[in-house]
């Protein structure tokens, strides 16, 4: 950190520089000629500080341990360029060789987390969240516009493949300690109410339409003047994988959000049947809802079976087998749906499935009890996650992904979305 004289001392030479050197009418003008001068002060102070922290002072002693047992010995300085937030400059690093496996070492670049490319990981954290957040060419044209470092798309690319593999790593890490029963999963993380909300969502990857399964986990706020709880510190996932997979990553996820420490345990999501196969191996114990609103849609696709498509008598039997739902459970329902007599073999199957399903999920219907606990009964905030996670990213106009393509964006998209800044900035460093 900089002390007080020097700093007063910069300022004040600003200040002598702003009044005798600029002169302007118009704010805009004055903003880019000031933006200018920054980014060229900057740049002379960014290639100062680089080449003062390295050269000798990447110097570690003649000898260093290599992975391999054997010692790795001092055998000069190399040369390298990087690309900061602050322009490119040149460094100096101390270079180690190992005589037994012929490794090369050079701890300085280890240290400030580089790689083999050009970039720093302050650029790497900027390029990949921005291009999380918009498609690859508004992303690196917004960072050029606002920093004055130009990046080619494949670059940008390449940096979110980066950035979104090691947070997948990290996530597999994190899901394999939890899911190992001889691990404890410690976190500062409780909640007094955590919900799971699950759904899935489509997108093009690898030359057809798959499911990106999607999950958001959340605190339950109650606000003084609602009723139902408001959702508060989302996390979010999203991954084109089996359901089996996916089940051990919201595990995790919610493992690290406090699940074990949550007074109480909710889970809410539609009828889908790996869904529900994965919540009872992970979360038997949680409350368990089936969406309200996803139950409306099968019973008034019901009546349109038995009323036909548009016929009032329908939409009135649905209306009101809706409300009774809501205020009374699924008792009433599925006794009106059994005792319906099928006029035809169209009616008679829709009543079979319809019957199936509502008695299969009864005991996840219970709202009468949910809304009486102030719990919330729809899966709107998953629904929301798939339209702003997978949906706003990867389904834009013409939009074609490879798989790996499209699961490094959502492992970035995710954190970003989430709040996870720490994550993002972690995974832009190099290992």
């Amino acid at each position: 950190m900089i002390t007080c004289a020097p700093r007063n001392s910069l300022l004040e030479a600003a200040r002598d520089f702003a009044f005798s050197q600029l002169e302007s009418t118009d704010i805009t003008a004055a903003e880019d000629e000031i933006q200018r001068i920054l980014r060229t002060v900057a740049g002379v102070m960014m290639r100062e500080v680089a080449v003062k922290m390295s050269g000798r002072s990447s110097y570690e002693g003649v000898r260093m341990s290599c992975e391999c047992g054997g010692s790795a010995e001092f055998k000069g300085y190399r040369k390298r360029w990087i690309k900061t937030l602050h322009g490119e400059v040149e460094i100096e690093r101390a270079y180690y060789r190992c005589r037994d496996c012929r490794r090369g070492y050079i701890p300085w670049d280890k240290r400030q987390g580089l790689d083999g490319r050009i970039w720093t990981p302050r650029v790497n954290e900027l390029v990949a969240s921005t291009c999380a957040a918009l498609p690859y060419k508004a992303a690196l044209s917004l960072v050029e516009r606002t920093t004055g470092l130009f990046i080619e798309e494949s670059s940008g690319e390449e940096i979110v493949y980066d950035v979104g593999g090691r947070l997948r790593a990290e996530e597999k890490k994190a899901m394999s300690a939890a899911l190992d029963i001889e691990k404890e999963v410690v976190t500062e993380a409780s909640a007094d109410r955590l919900y799971i909300s699950i759904d899935a969502a489509k997108a093009h990857t690898d030359g057809d339409w798959h499911d990106i399964k999607a999950a958001v986990i959340y605190e339950g706020k109650r606000l003084e003047s609602k009723y139902v709880d408001t959702i508060d510190n989302p996390h979010y996932i999203a991954a084109q994988e089996k359901s089996e997979d996916f089940g051990g990553r919201m595990y995790a996820r919610a493992m690290q959000a406090g699940y074990d420490r949550a007074r109480e345990r909710v889970v809410l999501a539609d009828g889908a049947d790996w869904i529900w196969n994965e919540v009872s191996i992970h979360f038997p114990d949680s409350v368990k809802i089936l969406d309200y609103f996803h139950a409306c849609e099968h019973i008034y696709r019901l009546a349109s079976v038995l009323y036909g498509e548009s016929n009032p008598k329908g939409k009135r039997w649905a209306k009101e087998h809706c409300k009774r739902l809501k205020e009374r459970g699924p008792g009433s329902l599925i006794r009106a749906i059994k005792r319906r007599k099928a006029r035809n073999k169209q009616d008679r199957e829709a009543l079979r499935l319809e019957f199936g399903y509502f008695n299969k999920h009864r005991r996840h219907m219970n709202y009468p009890r949910y809304r009486a606990r102030g719990m919330m009964i729809g899966s709107g905030p998953v629904e929301a996650a798939c339209k702003v996670v997978v949906g706003q990213r990867l389904k834009q106009a013409g939009m074609r992904w490879t798989k790996n393509g499209a699961d490094v964006v959502l492992a970035v998209r995710c954190a970003l979305l989430g709040g996870e800044f720490d994550r993002i900035n972690k995974a832009a460093r190099a290992a």
